[in-house]
Parts: C-alpha cells; sequence; structure tokens
C-alpha cells in the first residue's frame, strides 16, 4: 500500500470519527495538531444555483493535478427539510482518477446549516488543510445573505452566470463584500458573458475591498476549457499576497475565533456567547478551547 493511499484511508476515518465524536479527546487533540500543520491553500467556489460550480471544480481540479498540485474537495449539498437527508450529488460531475491518490473528495450534507456551509466544514476543512496543497470547498447555492464561505476559506471566488441578473441582486446584498475573484461563467456564451463581464468592470468600485487586495474579474468556460490559465494565475497572485503580508496568519486567526462564537451561538445562544466573550480572545488549539468554554457553559 502506497504512503499516499494510506493517508487517504486514514483520513477517511479521521472524518467519520469527526462526524460521530468530535467532542472526544482524541479527536479534539488530533483536530488541534493538524490544525497547527497547516499546508493547503483553501479556496471557497460560491454562486446561485446552476451557476456551474460542480463543473468549475471538476475542471480546475484536473488542472491542479496536471500541474503536479495535490487537491481535496468539500462539497456540501443541500439537506431535504423533511428527511434531513442529501442526494450528495455534486461529486457525480467530477471525472475522478480511482488510481490517483492524490485527489481526496468529501460530500456533506448542508443539514439546512445557514450560510452555504455545513456545521461540519470547519473540521473537515482543517483536517484536510494539513496534507493537500489545494483545498475547493464548493457551497450550496447561495443567496443574498449566506456569505460565511468567506468564514473558512484563504480566497473566495463568486461565480456569475452570464444574463441571469444576480449582478444587481449581489450588489444589493452582501455577498459583493466576500470575493477576492469573481468569474463569468459559461463564458462560451458569449455575448451574454461579454455583457456580464462589461457590467461588473463598470460597477467594479462598488464592491472592491479598499483594504485588500484589489478584487480580480475574470471569464471563464468549463465546457470549452477556456480561462483556467488566468484562473490558477490569480489564485497564486492571491496566495503570494496574503503570505508576503503575513495576512494569511491574521485571517485564519480571526477564522478560528468566528467559528468559535459561531459554535457557542449555536448551542447556547447569544447569552452564551455574552457569557464567554472574556474566554474568547486568542487561540491556538481552536478545538480543546471550545470544549473548554462549552464545559464553563453548562455549569
Amino acid at each position: 500500500m502506497s504512503i499516499l493511499l494510506k493517508k487517504k484511508i486514514e483520513l477517511s476515518k479521521f472524518l467519520e470519527k469527526i462526524e460521530t465524536d468530535r467532542t472526544s479527546s482524541k479527536v479534539i487533540k488530533k483536530l488541534d495538531e493538524m490544525h497547527s500543520k497547516a499546508k493547503s491553500h483553501v479556496v471557497g467556489i460560491t454562486g446561485s444555483p446552476g451557476v456551474g460550480k460542480s463543473s468549475l471544480i471538476d475542471k480546475f481540479l484536473q488542472y491542479l493535478r496536471k500541474n503536479d498540485k495535490s487537491v481535496g474537495v468539500i462539497a456540501v449539498d443541500p439537506s431535504s427539510r423533511q428527511t434531513g437527508g442529501a442526494l450528495l450529488g455534486d461529486r457525480t460531475r467530477f471525472i475522478l482518477d480511482p488510481n490517483d491518490n492524490n485527489i481526496f473528495v468529501r460530500s456533506m450534507a448542508s443539514k439546512n446549516y445557514l450560510g452555504g456551509i455545513s456545521e461540519l466544514t470547519y473540521p473537515t476543512m482543517i483536517a484536510m488543510r494539513s496534507i493537500f496543497d489545494y483545498i475547493l470547498v464548493e457551497t450550496v447555492g447561495v443567496g443574498q445573505s449566506e456569505v460565511f464561505i468567506k468564514d473558512i476559506s484563504d480566497t473566495v471566488i463568486l461565480c456569475i452566470q452570464p444574463g441571469s441578473g444576480d449582478t444587481i441582486q449581489f450588489m444589493k446584498s452582501g455577498i459583493f463584500e466576500i470575493p477576492d475573484i469573481v468569474l463569468v461563467t459559461k463564458s462560451d456564451i458569449e455575448k451574454l458573458s461579454n455583457i456580464t463581464f462589461a457590467d461588473l468592470k463598470s460597477s467594479q468600485s462598488f464592491f472592491e475591498n479598499k483594504s485588500d487586495e484589489n478584487i480580480e474579474i475574470l471569464k471563464i468556460s468549463s465546457h470549452k476549457n477556456i480561462g483556467f490559465d488566468e484562473l490558477y494565475n490569480s489564485i497564486l497572485k492571491r496566495w503570494n499576497f496574503l503570505k508576503e503580508g503575513k495576512l494569511i496568519l491574521k485571517n485564519r486567526k480571526i477564522q478560528d475565533l468566528k467559528w468559535i462564537e459561531r459554535s457557542i451561538i449555536d448551542e447556547f445562544g447569544m447569552n452564551g456567547r455574552i457569557k464567554s466573550s472574556k474566554l474568547i480572545k486568542n487561540s491556538l488549539t481552536p478545538f480543546n478551547d471550545l470544549e473548554k468554554i462549552r464545559k464553563i457553559l453548562k455549569e
């Protein structure tokens, strides 16, 4: 058995433990160890349903493998409100080589967790982040206020479909505050994609983050395999920007604290958040710290 295959099997088993027993001391200790060994550039990919996120990930995954990069994918699918189950169909769009041990795909149900992600996305991302070169996180198709992908990603890609009217809707909402890269998908539909691209360019000043790097707007086509060189170069540029200014460490610390806060609010409500505010300041071991806060609030 190869070392890479062994790692994938071990990772699968550990992710199962996160789902079934994530508050056990062994799981918490292992997660904090993995947290301290971050390796991946975590790329969140979001956008409205049907915009082409899964097809984009499939093509980009193949592109990264051709560049000898290992890739982990977290695909979040919507859950049924009646049964709580999910089809987990996103991975059916991925053309995967079963013998390629440098690819690992994890599907999970959102379980009606707001924000386009699942409550298990963060610990799953932390575990996978210590192993692969890139982590691609695909959200449930987001609406105007579901922006939590920013809290688990280093780089956020917002996908917009040509002629969909998403541009104006997103400008009215908070979602244009989160992307680092905006992609006009299905750009093989040239006329519509050119109009959407021009609309975004002319409105760029409305959603640029003045304190961060300028947002890049690109056209891409998964169908015709166009634009992936530009996307890869933009992601590399973003990664270098984060590392050179040490923003990566700052951003990830903020993400850790936000995850702890959100977990406390989900379990104990805003009253629990207020009571624990003095305990949430800085964290190098977020999983252990969260468990300590849980115990204090339960007393």
